[in-house]
């Protein structure tokens, strides 16, 4: 009788070690979904407003008034 009662601590000793990774496991998974999906984020964030200022520059281009005054700044901002 002793022996089952070793055999069955041991079991659930096993069993409860197991849960602990298990639990260990998804929680690390978890943080590090979490993180990726703030860098994804991040990046959307960072092609959103390449994506505006590539429009402002070739709307700057085309305008006519602003062909005159780009340069000049651009010499103003070398100086």
């Amino acid at each position: 009788m002793k022996f089952k009662d070793i055999i069955i601590c041991l079991l659930v000793l096993v069993v409860a070690m197991l849960a602990s990774v298990k639990t260990y496991l998804v929680f690390d998974y978890k943080r590090g979904f979490v993180y990726l999906s703030e860098i994804q984020k991040s990046i959307d964030l960072l092609k959103n407003e390449n994506a505006k200022l590539s429009i402002e520059l070739s709307l700057l281009k085309e305008s006519p008034a602003a062909v005159s005054t780009i340069p000049r700044e651009i010499e103003n901002e070398k100086d």
